[in-house]
């Protein structure tokens, strides 16, 4: 019977060590459950990041931070800031200033997700300013861009830069550049027999080739430059000539074209680009002649006649604004593009009713604000809205107050004199 008694008292100590155990594994089962997520969403954030730099980097650079000075041509990359201004944006929720995005931060990945697949659209929606990575033709599957939403609101910019200059051996985008103006004319020159080649010019913007579509003679050497005025490395590449030529921000390429007779399309094979509607056509045509260059006498015409349309734009400023006080109003327009406000500087004459038009023409929407006067008028992607200003002498600094968009540049000065 006592060896009875001993083996049920083992089996009891057995079953109540065994549902200790059992206690304790389930008690921290929210624990095991975090650190799987976690482990789960760092594998993801490791992927995306190696999609990021081939993908997106060239455009939002290697830290996120974008673009430096929206709508300066020339200057500055051409994606919208990620981390930088817009970090606490896309990873807290918030704005620069506080102000909560609306929905919170499943509100804010829904819209980075829809960007990324969708793409953004140039405000005539012929084209894209951010080509459509998803759907059928995009080159990242579902389940990619899910994995970039959570990069972006996770990810820690540093690592991301640093990763970025191991992989590319050194600064992986070349820094913002001066605005630089393109050639003020094309050195056309005749094909000629004595072995001189002709010169074209083909530039490439971000994100368009200008022009897009270029005729030249047939079984002829035409040198064509490839000047990339865009902030983005871009390619220039005809597939039937064997052509592919890498054009790194701000550097000058050229090519002998010598082909015979149709259609060639070219385009830019950086991943992307060419969808995003960054191509054209090479028409070569038997027996055709390119055009003389332009003489002296023509620039100097153009010059003249554009310093003829500048002093009649002064002039019709300046008479907008004698009609404004003599009348009782006038009308400025204020165009909101994607991101900043077009012109940011504007004079009104004060104590006088003015009409203010106001177009968004960009993709995203946005706002025209000026607190001092409480003013606030939302924008939808497309619309236009007007709004009377009447105000005493000073100066307004009107801006944009979507989350994050005063901080990237949307914002300009009214004075009133």
């Amino acid at each position: 019977m006592g060896s009875v008694q001993r083996l049920a008292t083992m089996v009891i100590f057995g079953l109540v060590a065994l549902s200790t155990i059992l206690f304790l594994y389930l008690g921290d089962e929210s624990n095991r459950i975090d650190e799987k997520a976690e482990l789960h969403q760092e594998a993801a954030i490791e992927r995306a990041t190696n999609n990021y730099i081939a993908l997106c980097m060239a455009c939002h650079g290697p830290a996120g931070e974008g673009y430096l000075e929206p709508g300066a041509a020339g200057t500055g990359r051409i994606g919208a800031p990620l981390g930088g201004v817009n970090q606490s944006l896309n990873q807290e929720g918030v704005n620069a200033s506080g102000t909560p995005w609306p929905g919170g931060m499943d509100a804010r990945a829904q819209i980075i997700h829809d960007t990324i697949y969708n793409g953004l659209r140039t405000a005539d929606g012929e084209g894209y300013r951010m080509p459509a990575f998803g759907g059928e033709t995009g080159s990242l599957t579902d389940a990619q861009i899910e994995e970039l939403v959570v990069f972006v609101q996770h990810v820690d910019w540093n690592t991301v830069f640093n990763h970025a200059v191991e992989v590319e051996g050194g600064y992986p985008t070349p820094p913002p550049a001066a605005a630089t103006a393109p050639p003020e004319e094309e050195t056309d020159g005749d094909s000629g027999s004595g072995g001189e080649s002709a010169s074209l010019v083909i530039e490439s913007h971000d994100i368009f080739f200008e022009p897009t579509t270029l005729e030249i003679p047939a079984n002829t050497d035409v040198t064509i430059e490839l000047p990339n005025l865009g902030a983005a490395p871009h390619n220039f590449a005809i597939d039937e000539l064997g052509i592919s030529i890498d054009l790194a921000a701000g550097s000058d390429g050229s090519v002998v074209i010598n082909a015979p007779p149709g259609e060639y399309e070219f385009y830019c094979n950086v991943p992307g680009h060419k969808d995003a509607g960054m191509h054209g056509i090479l028409v070569v045509t038997e027996g055709y002649e390119l055009p003389a260059a332009a003489g002296g006498s023509d620039d100097a015409a153009a010059e003249g006649d554009g310093d003829e349309a500048a002093a009649a734009d002064d002039g019709a400023s300046e008479e907008a604004i004698a009609d404004a006080e003599s009348a009782g109003g006038a009308e400025f327009t204020v165009v909101s593009h994607d991101i900043y406000f077009e012109p940011a500087e504007l004079t009104i004459p004060a104590n006088t009713d003015v009409t203010f038009i106001l177009p968004n023409e960009g993709a995203a929407p946005h706002n025209f604000t000026i607190d001092e006067l409480d003013i606030s008028v939302d924008q939808a992607g497309g619309e236009t809205h007007e709004v009377v200003i009447n105000a005493p002498p000073g100066e307004y600094e009107f801006y944009c107050n979507v989350p994050g968009h005063k901080e990237a540049g949307m914002h300009g000065i009214l004075t009133v004199e």
